[in-house]
C-alpha cells in the first residue's frame, strides 16, 4: 500500500464519518418531532442534552423544563397533531454542529377540529458527547400561523388513528398486520 492509497482511506474515512454524523444529527431532530406528537416523554427529552436550552416564543429553559411545558400546552388545546420536519441544513465542525430545519405543524382543536397551521424554522446547535448527537441549543421561528375550519373526507373513519400513549400504532412490535385472505 502507497502513500496515495493511505491517503485515500483516510479521505474515505472521513466521509463515512461525516455521514455518519449527518445521519445521527437527523435522527435526532425526527426524534423529537416523533416524542412531541405521540407525548413521549423519553423519546421527546432523548432528543436533548440534559443542560439543553429551548427558546420557543415566551418559554426559554432548560430541558427539564420545557419537555412537560411543550407537552402540556399541546394538551392545553389540541387533541392531535403532526410536526413534519424538512429541508435541513446541517454544518459539522468538529463534535459541534449548526441546523437549520423547516417545521410545518398541523393541530386539530380540542371539542371544534378545527386546525391551527404553521410553518417556522428549528434553530439548533447540536453537540456530539459521548458519542450522541443532541440538541445543546434550540429556537422556534415562526415564518407563518393560520387556521382553517374543521372537515373531514369519506371513509377517514375507517383508517387507525393515532394515540399519546403506547397504544399508538407506531409502538407495535413486530408490527404486523392479519393476512387479508384470513378477514374474508
Amino acid at each position: 500500500m502507497d502513500d496515495s492509497d493511505r491517503a485515500e482511506i483516510a479521505r474515505l474515512g472521513h466521509e463515512l464519518q461525516a455521514l455518519r454524523d449527518r445521519q445521527a444529527i437527523l435522527d435526532c431532530v425526527y426524534r423529537y418531532a416523533r416524542g412531541l406528537d405521540r407525548h413521549d416523554e423519553d423519546i421527546f427529552a432523548s432528543a436533548f442534552h440534559d443542560d439543553a436550552i429551548d427558546h420557543h416564543g415566551g418559554f426559554l429553559g432548560r430541558r427539564d423544563e420545557f419537555v412537560p411545558w411543550g407537552l402540556g400546552l399541546l394538551a392545553s388545546e389540541w387533541d392531535a397533531h403532526t410536526h413534519f420536519i424538512t429541508n435541513t441544513r446541517i454544518e459539522i465542525s468538529g463534535d459541534v454542529a449548526h441546523s437549520e430545519c423547516y417545521v410545518l405543524f398541523v393541530q386539530r382543536r380540542t371539542g371544534t377540529g378545527a386546525l391551527d397551521i404553521g410553518g417556522g424554522r428549528y434553530i439548533d446547535r447540536l453537540d456530539c458527547r459521548a458519542g450522541e448527537w443532541r440538541i445543546a441549543a434550540r429556537e422556534l421561528v415562526i415564518e407563518w400561523v393560520g387556521a382553517m375550519p374543521a372537515t373531514s373526507f369519506g371513509g377517514a373513519d375507517e383508517y387507525p388513528h393515532g394515540s399519546w400513549d403506547k397504544d399508538d400504532p407506531s409502538y407495535r412490535r413486530p408490527f404486523d398486520l392479519p393476512d387479508p385472505e384470513s378477514q374474508r
